[in-house]
């Protein structure tokens, strides 16, 4: 608070145009082509790939929730950090009765119950360790974290989970596959807008675009490469 300044506080953002890093970020997720990995032609018709992506997004999606809290709390200006704030909101949804019914883990949970899987088959692999890894490494820094997060998870997760759908209509459709990847291929278009835009007001206020770049192109191939050990550990068994 030794430097203190009223703006980066209060000050509300302009509506100004898309900084180019942060569309070149978005092109770069978009064109990776996650949705054509192998693994999903591979879960296509094995179960058992199926059950270690949803072991492996359980051991994932709370640390993942707890990363978005953790980037807010870095963030000064109270309109960035309300925008932030929709994207938590959407992955925990209401409490009723003490219970968070519609967020991401709970209905990931619902589908592991309706897959039959015991509490205990949800243990992480190496290849899912490491891709936590970064995430934490990335979300020590604002700016980094809103790549990480906004680029490398939620705007990957559209093609990423619309694949995964189609593997479980195919594979496994008397699951309850549905209500959980819908929701969030229904959501997570307009959460990687809103990180985009806080990460374009960021850097046009002064932040590092060539850190957000790298930090977005980081977690873009850690995805890639987190499927690439995916896919040996399911095809070894």
């Amino acid at each position: 608070m030794s430097t203190y300044s009223f703006d980066d506080w209060f000050e509300a953002p302009g509506h100004e145009e898309r900084h180019p890093v942060v569309s070149a970020a978005l092109n770069y997720a978009d064109e990776s082509g996650i949705e054509k990995h192998a693994f999903f032609s591979f879960a296509a018709r094995s179960p058992e790939a199926l059950r270690i992506w949803v072991s492996q997004e359980l051991i994932v999606t709370g640390p993942f929730s707890q990363a978005l809290l953790r980037l807010s709390a870095l963030e000064k200006n109270v309109h960035l950090r309300a925008m932030m704030m929709i994207v938590i909101n959407g992955e925990h949804g209401r409490v009723i009765k003490q219970k968070a019914p519609g967020s991401h883990p709970w209905l990931l949970n619902q589908l592991r119950l309706s897959m039959g899987m015991a509490k205990n088959e949800v243990q992480p692999v190496e290849e899912t360790l490491e891709f936590l890894d970064l995430l934490n490494q990335e979300v020590e820094s604002s700016i980094r974290g809103l790549a990480a997060t906004g680029i490398g998870n939620e705007r990957l997760i559209l093609p990423e989970y619309s694949a995964v759908k189609s593997c479980f209509a195919t594979c496994w459709p008397s699951t309850n596959y549905a209500k959980f990847l819908d929701a969030n291929i229904g959501e997570d278009m307009r959460h990687s807008e809103l990180l985009a835009d806080v990460a374009s007001v960021l850097i046009r206020h002064g932040a590092d675009a060539d850190l957000y770049y790298d930090a977005a192109r980081r977690s873009v191939d850690s995805r890639v490469r987190y499927y690439d050990r995916l896919l040996i550990r399911v095809a070894q068994d």
